[in-house]
């Protein structure tokens, strides 16, 4: 934000946290500085270098973790603006720090680890991860430093500038946002950490829990906080009035209930399916014995020699159509994991896009208290709030689709049902309601 006249010292133009928060500014400008520059040498190096080269792989850690130190530092220098804000941030990522400094000890103390033989096979996972870390970070940081309702661009009324609009308005849901996006935020960079080197978990010493399956369980737990702090910051952040809150949580409450059910009806159908087939199996099994007996009498040599030649021949055709199966199992799995991975990576462009959209809707936002709006309202909710009610229920119903979307591609079940295509339709249809209502002009 910048001063858009020139009066009191300042010109027009100039940065406004520069002359209210010296101090602040510069501790954000140095560390976003170095993020990026450490980001920019990373894409470098990972262009020109060779991967198997160790000494480098060593320096590319480093700087990526530069780089996410720059990016905290940023994001606590940038987003913070009262002690409450300032506390918690201190607080969650002083433990990250502490949990960087412990991991990096044990990465470079521990003895070298053996081949990992399901490596290969969690490779395509864990680019689908970093991928959606990467997006959550991406957007929870712009979040962070350009919060709903914007700031105040002068200090009639008592106001403070750059100070949130939202904040003065309505502390107690600023809060809950502020707490919720640095939540997904910090999760996130968790993700991305775990993700650089299979070493950055502390093993444990149990044989069950070994190192990759804590690994494992952090990493799909730092998803899921990921996840419900990205739902709570846009709850918190986009709603205005209680009906569109209420809109929310009931559709994220409906949707997660769904989910839940469709994975116990997933996981209990098969045991008991196994056990009907069984019993049918068992029934058909006898009821062939006993007409076996019946006719044993009456067959003949020349049909038990037929039998037996039929059985040998499928006998001889059974490894060949085994083999074949084998190859449309493989080919289907090969199909269902592209299938996958184009699935998350477009729900997670459509909840970066309708984040955003719903914590800046089209429009813009008053700038002040008068003529009966307030600071930091949607201007298109004042001129047409019908208009802006759908988009805004549309938005929401595609945000939350796209969050469902990622959570269900985790499982291989869902993926082969139906309930995978009805979330992703409703994610498309309410992306084009919401992009129809916000910006049309009539």
């Amino acid at each position: 934000w910048v001063w858009q006249d020139t009066k009191d010292g300042h010109l027009v133009g100039d940065l406004i946290l520069h002359d209210t928060h010296y101090h602040r500014y510069l501790t954000f400008y140095y560390c976003n500085a170095t993020a990026f520059a450490a980001s920019v040498v990373v894409c470098l190096l990972l262009l020109i270098l060779d991967s198997e080269s160790k000494p480098w792989a060593a320096a590319l850690r480093v700087l990526m973790v530069l780089d996410l130190l720059g990016l905290m530092g940023a994001y606590a220098a940038g987003s913070c603006r009262d002690a409450f804000t300032t506390i918690y941030s201190s607080v969650i990522m002083s433990a990250v720090l502490a949990y960087i400094a412990i991991a990096f000890f044990v990465y470079v103390f521990s003895k070298k680890q053996g081949e990992d033989s399901e490596k290969h096979k969690r490779e395509d996972q864990h680019e689908v991860l970093m991928l959606l870390a990467t997006f959550v970070v991406t957007i929870t940081y712009v979040a962070g430093l350009n919060p709903p309702g914007g700031f105040w661009s002068n200090s009639q009324d008592g106001h403070r500038v750059s100070n949130p609009v939202l904040q003065e308005h309505n502390s107690s849901r600023y809060q809950a946002f502020f707490v919720c996006n640095t939540t997904a935020f910090v999760s996130s960079l968790l993700i991305i950490i775990l993700l650089l080197d299979k070493k950055l978990i502390l093993s444990l010493p149990a044989n069950k829990l070994s190192g990759p399956f804590v690994r494992f369980l952090a990493l799909y737990v730092f998803i899921i906080i990921a996840l419900f702090g990205l739902v709570g910051a846009y709850a918190a952040g986009s709603c205005r009035e209680l009906d569109t809150t209420t809109y929310v949580v009931c559709l994220i409450g409906v949707v997660l209930g769904y989910i839940f059910l469709q994975v116990a009806i997933t996981k209990a159908i098969p045991e008991n399916a196994t056990g009907w087939l069984k019993n049918i199996k068992e029934l058909f099994v006898e009821s062939s014995r006993g007409n076996e007996a019946l006719g044993k009498d009456e067959a003949s040599e020349a049909m038990e020699r037929a039998k037996t030649n039929e059985a040998s021949k499928r006998t001889n055709k059974a490894p060949v159509k085994a083999n074949a199966k084998e190859s449309r199992n493989s080919q289907a799995n090969e199909a269902l994991e592209k299938a996958r991975n184009l699935v998350i990576l477009l729900a997670t462009l459509v909840a970066s896009i309708t984040y955003q959209a719903g914590l800046d809707p089209p429009g813009g936002l008053w700038p002040d208290d008068q003529d009966g709006h307030k600071g930091g309202d949607p201007i298109l909710l004042t001129t047409h709030p019908t208009r802006y009610k759908v988009f805004f229920y549309s938005n929401s119903a595609a945000f939350v689709a796209s969050l469902i979307v990622i959570t269900m591609v985790q499982s291989s079940s869902l993926l082969k049902r139906h309930t995978l295509e009805a979330a992703m339709l409703l994610d498309l249809f309410g992306l084009i309601g919401a992009y129809a209502a916000g910006s049309a002009e009539m």
